[in-house]
């Protein structure tokens, strides 16, 4: 059971949380927030409704059982503890047809960065290269986040490298160590796609506008609910960890690294995340083919350069590629 950070905007939960299973009577739950036992009940109800899993122990008191996997903007209040992502920016759906698309919208709305929309489930999820992010409800993560980074168009790239890099880091934190960053754009694990990343912007000239950065994560889903292509390529924490995950923490730390990423990048540039980019994915000297828009070749990864763009020895000609878009598959 994970615990709430020292934000959680109920101080009952909260309570309950901090006593790590132990029961606790509604006589000190009462003394303790100034409750009385009445007031207690009502709100043991209350939880209840909300997904909570509260036992009544006789003449012991009170034991939070289960805590639900609700990603609602009342759950995820206190664990958005930064300084980007905060509680009033957070937009939670049931359903979207593609948190992307709205995130958009919002965007050219004028919404401030750090603006996160999150959906239980989409019906027209989206990968790159027009590809389809098949999103069943109530098992995995699918938001995007809004970011008005002042740089060039051209290194709005960045930002996917930067997300890729705060999504190995935090399935580490899990117990995932062995799961590595895909360039430009995906997470891989046990030879299969845990997570995928689109980005999108709205730039003029020199300028941009916005960054619409999009994250998808096979958070608990089975993958015999997929439909057979995506059975061969997905993989899941779930699979992985052979436990349940709960969605709230897992976002909650995310975000808590990719604002700690975004903020060196901003104020020191690319090196810092170049560096520890290239640690987590293990690209130098691997064997890669890549498929891009006029061309597709093999050879092996040398390097990323100083812009994030990776740098390819092509087999036969042994010609250095430099390689700035398209799909780059590990053979």
């Amino acid at each position: 059971m994970s615990r709430c950070s020292s934000r959680c905007n109920d101080p009952l939960l909260a309570l309950l949380q901090g006593r790590g299973g132990e029961p606790v009577s509604g006589v000190a739950i009462g003394r303790d927030l100034g409750m009385t036992r009445a007031a207690v009940w009502k709100r043991i109800q209350v939880l209840r409704s909300a997904g909570y899993k509260v036992k009544s122990m006789a003449r012991q008191g009170y034991v939070l059982d289960e805590i639900p996997d609700l990603l609602t903007r009342d759950v995820m209040e206190g664990w958005l503890t930064g300084e980007i992502f905060l509680p009033e920016r957070y937009h939670f759906f049931p359903k979207l047809a593609s948190t992307n698309a709205l995130a958009a919208e919002l965007a050219n709305a004028g919404v401030p960065e750090g603006t996160v929309v999150v959906a239980d489930s989409q019906t027209h999820g989206r990968g790159r290269l027009g590809r389809v992010w098949e999103s069943p409800s109530g098992v995995n993560l699918y938001f995007s986040m809004i970011l008005r980074p002042a740089v060039s168009p051209r290194h709005t790239a960045q930002m996917t490298l930067i997300s890729g890099l705060a999504l190995a880091e935090t399935v580490a934190g899990l117990g995932v160590a062995t799961a590595q960053i895909k360039w430009p754009n995906d997470l891989l694990l046990d030879g299969g796609k845990l997570a995928g990343i689109l980005t999108e912007m709205a730039a003029e000239d020199d300028r941009v506008h916005h960054v619409v950065v999009g994250v998808g994560i096979n958070v608990n889903g089975e993958m015999g609910s997929y439909s057979p292509e995506i059975q061969v390529v997905a993989r899941s924490l779930r699979d992985h960890l052979k436990k349940i995950t709960l969605r709230a923490p897992l976002l909650a730390d995310f975000l808590g690294r990719f604002e700690r990423w975004y903020g060196l990048y901003l104020a020191g540039g690319f090196a810092p995340i170049r560096e520890a980019w290239i640690a987590r994915s293990g690209i130098r000297g691997k064997p890669v083919k890549c498929n891009l828009l006029k061309e597709s070749f093999s050879g092996e990864a040398v390097d990323m350069d100083d812009e994030g763009f990776l740098l390819v020895l092509r087999h036969g000609d042994q010609e250095l590629k430099r390689v700035m878009a398209g799909d780059v598959t590990p053979l």
